[in-house]
């Protein structure tokens, strides 16, 4: 019997699945390209899901400037997290085991 993952399972699963496919385009394409072009995806992303949850432009307009707050602060905390880690793995992560 299998069961579905949780959230924060799939959230990971997810996560592991967008930076699988980021080294493996590096293999043949410039790291500089590729983490902008996902910082990009993402903020397009966020714009639609802004989108989806009001109800028409008007709504979108009023809601942008909290939604981009919220945005930010959770861009930084993860930032912030994601430094923290690479300094305390930084051998291992760097030699890819």
């Amino acid at each position: 019997m299998s069961t579905t993952p949780s959230t924060d399972e799939q959230f990971m699963q997810l996560v592991d699945t967008f930076i699988t496919t980021a080294n493996d385009k590096a293999q043949n394409m410039d790291r500089n390209v590729i983490g902008p072009a996902l910082m990009f995806a993402a903020t397009r992303f966020n714009a639609y899901m802004l989108a989806m949850a009001t109800r028409n432009v008007e709504e979108f307009t009023a809601q942008s400037e909290p939604a981009r707050k919220y945005y930010l602060e959770q861009h930084e905390k993860m930032l912030a997290d994601n430094f923290k880690d690479f300094e305390a793995n930084f051998d291992k992560y760097r030699s890819g085991n």
